[in-house]
């Protein structure tokens, strides 16, 4: 823990975060340029100087996912690391590939969609649930993860429609899930648009993972037919969404 420097950060203009490394990428020849989600100061660019020599204190700090904490003089583009310390590497969540993929995928979900230097705490908070629960373990890590996604983009203001049809308000399914409309179109209301076929009884779902906690997605019961498409439903979502106007 870094406990020496609190009482000296507004006299030296530092700043002190915990945070989750969101992603890194090499810089020079043994810098680190971080990307962090911090509780306090929301999403951080930040370089930290000399982490991948071999003998630097910060070696294995700066892994994605970690959750640290970090001492930081805060620039307008590119914040400087000074001290940082692991506080949760997740040991249990890494050693299965399934479920690290799962949790980079939201991972990068946040690295795309979050404002820069925005505290988010009630993002910060679920992103924090939703890795504890796979660090403990946990069957259910496809629907898990579609559960915390759904929430994350209604968090951030992208909450999709899927009980009704956004144009007509129609509650008739099959719906078409167009992602430019924002949720579900009815056959009637269906132009164009690409989308994805989605059932009413599967919108329905996607919809309960909305409403339930993280820690009883496990009533929801989805084939795996059904997994599949929600998931091409939701990821084809956030792709829109990061990909701008």
């Amino acid at each position: 823990m870094l406990q020496s420097l609190k009482g000296h950060q507004n006299r030296l203009g530092l700043l002190r975060a915990d945070g989750f490394v969101l992603r890194i990428r090499d810089f020079a020849e043994s810098d680190l340029i971080v990307t962090l989600f911090t509780e306090q100061w929301g999403k951080r660019t930040a370089i930290a100087k000399r982490a991948r020599r071999l003998n630097s204190r910060l070696g294995g700090v700066f892994d994605l996912l970690n959750r640290v904490e970090v001492v930081f003089y805060p620039k307008s583009r590119l914040d400087l690391v000074s001290q940082g310390a692991l506080l949760q590497g997740f040991p249990h969540l890494k050693g299965d590939l399934n479920v690290v993929a799962a949790a980079l995928l939201v991972g990068r979900l946040l690295d795309r969609l979050l404002p820069f230097q925005q505290p988010e705490e009630r993002v910060y908070s679920l992103f924090g649930r939703f890795l504890d629960l796979l660090e403990a373990g946990n069957d259910s890590v496809d629907r898990l993860r579609l559960s915390v996604t759904l929430k994350l983009l209604a968090f951030l203001g992208h909450r999709p429609r899927l009980t009704s049809c956004v144009r007509c308000g129609s509650e008739s399914g099959p719906f078409l899930f167009a992602s430019e409309c924002g949720g579900v179109l009815c056959r009637a209301c269906t132009r164009r648009e690409e989308g994805i076929k989605i059932s009413r009884g599967l919108a329905l779902s996607l919809d309960a993972f909305l409403q339930l906690p993280l820690e009883r997605v496990n009533v929801i019961h989805l084939c795996p037919e059904d997994i599949r498409v929600a998931v091409k439903v939701v990821d084809g979502y956030v792709d829109h969404l990061a990909s701008g106007p």
